[in-house]
């Protein structure tokens, strides 16, 4: 039998059961609240290394902490991405400045960039045939690149700049993916793409393929987010659009000195090796918001679409970017906006 001691601590112990129990439920019961709160979020992305920004926000929970639930939808390119944007699904998504600029145009002027995520030129390749030395042996050749995305620029600065006519080769439309395939079977001469497919093909074939050129002195190269104004215009898209920049702010952060975690993101999300991811990661240049360069090399773009007929107006930064999100965060990250151009 107990004694008065006893029965004293039972109940002593009882007590804090009880109290820890109640406890337990109250931060279960919180942590589910908090699960429930979370803004939903919808963003379309592609397999491209230099989105490490956003790996890293998503990897080290940057958007739960912003209250986000951001569900990541996968696409080939970014075209395909701004195809299924067009048809009213999804809040954010993610592509290169090419097709960014023509959704544009193709939509009306329905949609704004939030951000740049990334510009190089490094990070887009010629991946050639080991016979192809040089610009103009491509000359009467079947070349690849996926049309209506930054590849199509570059091919055309390619050949205006090594003397070469549009008819002198023959462009062949191809998914980035069957890209390294089809150049170890020989079905075509060079491709020009991003990485890392350029790194993937010299994996396949290495004593095929080498890489003939990257894309410095033809183009910069950009990754960018874009949504609907209609969206970023409501409080509540306003408010979901700060937060997934200020949250991928903070995986820019991470990602230029964490290689180990972009690695192992790739590899558990993409299933890329070490290198391919390494490859990408040492050439990207995360400039996220609107500098200077931003608006210059945009104008030479928009200067080139007219040339090719995929645009007649002027590019007006008013209206193709929403610098609000950014200017909350940090004034600095967007330049004074240019006149029309």
């Amino acid at each position: 039998m107990f004694n008065n001691w006893g029965r004293s601590v039972l109940t002593w112990l009882t007590g804090a059961v009880v109290v820890v129990g109640i406890g337990a439920a109250a931060v279960s019961l919180c942590s589910f609240a908090s699960a429930q709160d979370l803004k939903k979020l919808t963003v379309f992305i592609e397999p491209d290394v230099h989105y490490d920004s956003i790996w890293m926000a998503d990897a080290k929970g940057f958007y739960k902490a912003e209250g986000l639930d951001v569900d990541f939808k996968q696409f080939p390119t970014g075209v395909a991405a701004l195809a299924a944007f067009t048809a009213g699904a999804g809040d954010i998504a993610l592509s290169g400045e090419l097709p960014a600029l023509s959704h544009w145009i193709a939509v009306k002027g329905d949609y704004r960039l939030l951000t740049v995520l990334e510009r190089d030129s490094k990070g887009f390749v010629v991946v050639a045939q080991n016979s192809i030395k040089a610009a103009s042996d491509l000359k009467g050749k079947v070349i690849a690149t996926r049309v209506g995305t930054t590849g199509s620029w570059f091919v055309s600065e390619y050949l205006q700049k090594n003397h070469l006519n549009p008819d002198d080769v023959t462009v062949k439309d191809l998914t980035p993916a069957v890209m390294p395939t089809a150049l170890c079977k020989e079905e075509i001469a060079a491709f020009f793409i991003w990485q890392p497919f350029g790194s993937r093909t010299l994996e396949i074939c290495p004593d095929k393929a080498h890489i003939l050129s990257d894309a410095t002195g033809y183009i910069d190269g950009f990754l960018v987010a874009g949504a609907r104004p209609a969206w970023l215009a409501s409080p509540e898209g306003k408010d979901a659009a700060t937060r997934f920049l200020r949250a991928t702010l903070k995986g820019k952060d991470v990602a230029e000195k964490d290689f180990t975690g972009v690695a192992q993101y790739a590899a558990d999300k993409y299933k890329l090796s070490e290198k391919a991811t390494r490859d990408e990661w040492q050439t990207n240049n995360r400039r996220l918001g609107f500098d200077d360069v931003f608006f210059r090399d945009h104008c030479q773009l928009a200067s080139w679409a007219r040339s090719q007929k995929r645009m007649n107006e002027q590019l007006d930064f008013s209206k193709y970017i929403w610098p609000d999100g950014f200017r909350s965060i940090d004034p600095k990250l967007v330049s004074s906006l240019p006149p029309a151009c």
